[in-house]
């Protein structure tokens, strides 16, 4: 066993992502200090690709702008069965719910049907719901960004890294939206049933991290995807990161970026919430890994900050920069 464990560590040694040159799995990342308003690190953050479920924040901003009655019913039908990549529902077609109540589940447990019925919902039916969802993303000069469908299921709801920054930074300010996007469980009754449900993001239960907004998204074109906001030392950071081949991948893309935000010249291990990954998925990412450009500005810690978390269940909804040009990978 020992000699197998120091075999694996010498294999791995020429890849490892050291805090001055962080490797990132993720096709295209971005990070962003919100309180400067700089980019911190880049990496193909202009590239064009589908969003998958990161869309829903798109979604429940549009519902929320409406000034809809969160507590009108809103139901869901034949309408809202997936007929593109057949995904499932724990949502039974025919259950009505508050609006307020399919808002949450659209965004914390990721519910394309809920996301569908809120649209549908909307005055002129989806296709006026989806046109605004475009117009809003004008408005908030994501000039990179097409929405055709508001769950995330269509491979054409296109967008960028930087483009997420503005769409996460413009959630982040409706309290309902950070509110759902970490709750880190719920309970819902649905009929004569109560379902239970856990949020899809890994992070939001995790207590290394004090998230203010996170949506994930994984559809096969999109590969695993993930925009979050989070305190730091030095205040919140927005970090965006689409086309992880991976779950994996895209976690082990979060522990760098943290580390490296944090000055850590420790270099990468597996995350602890993806454990159980299978040792293959390594010798896969490590065997196709290619070398990229990626721009990062230095940030060193501060003072810690006050971790403010919170978990909810079932009453939840009631209430020196220097740039540098760095060759990874």
């Amino acid at each position: 066993m020992k000699d197998f464990l120091c075999a694996l560590l010498l294999a791995f040694a020429p890849f490892v992502a050291w805090a001055e040159t962080p490797f990132l799995y993720s096709r295209s990342a971005i990070v962003y200090d919100v309180g400067r308003g700089e980019v911190l690190l880049e990496k193909n953050a202009d590239a064009v690709q589908p969003i998958a479920s990161i869309t829903k924040l798109m979604t429940a901003m549009v519902v929320l702008d409406s000034a809809q009655a969160l507590g009108e019913t809103v139901t869901v039908d034949n309408e809202d069965i997936d007929r593109l990549k057949h995904s499932g529902s724990r949502i039974p077609i025919g259950a009505s719910l508050e609006r307020g109540e399919m808002l949450r589940l659209a965004l914390m447990s990721s519910e394309n049907r809920a996301a569908s019925a809120l649209s549908r919902a909307f005055p002129g039916g989806q296709p006026a719901f989806i046109e605004k969802m475009n117009e809003k993303a004008r408005a908030l000069h994501m000039a990179s960004t097409h929405f055709d469908d508001p769950t995330g299921l269509s491979p054409d709801n296109l967008s960028t890294a930087r483009d997420l920054v503005k769409l996460a930074e413009a959630a982040a300010r409706y309290p309902l939206i950070s509110e759902y996007t970490t709750l880190p469980r719920y309970e819902e009754a649905i009929g004569t049933r109560t379902r239970f449900y856990r949020n899809t993001d890994p992070i939001i239960s995790s207590d290394d991290w004090d998230v203010r907004v996170a949506k994930t998204g994984y559809i096969r074109e999109a590969g695993r995807c993930i925009v979050v906001e989070a305190n730091m030392p030095n205040g919140p950071v927005m970090i965006a990161l689409l086309g992880s081949q991976t779950g994996w991948g895209r976690a082990a893309d979060l522990v760098t970026i943290r580390r490296w935000l944090n000055g850590d010249e420790t270099p990468i291990v597996e995350p602890r919430y993806y454990a159980s990954a299978g040792q293959h998925h390594h010798h896969a990412m490590l065997a196709h890994s290619r070398r990229v450009n990626v721009r990062f500005a230095s940030y060193r810690s501060a003072s810690a900050s006050g971790a403010h978390r919170q978990t909810f269940k079932h009453q939840a909804g009631k209430r020196e920069h220097h740039t540098v040009v760095a060759s990874v990978g």
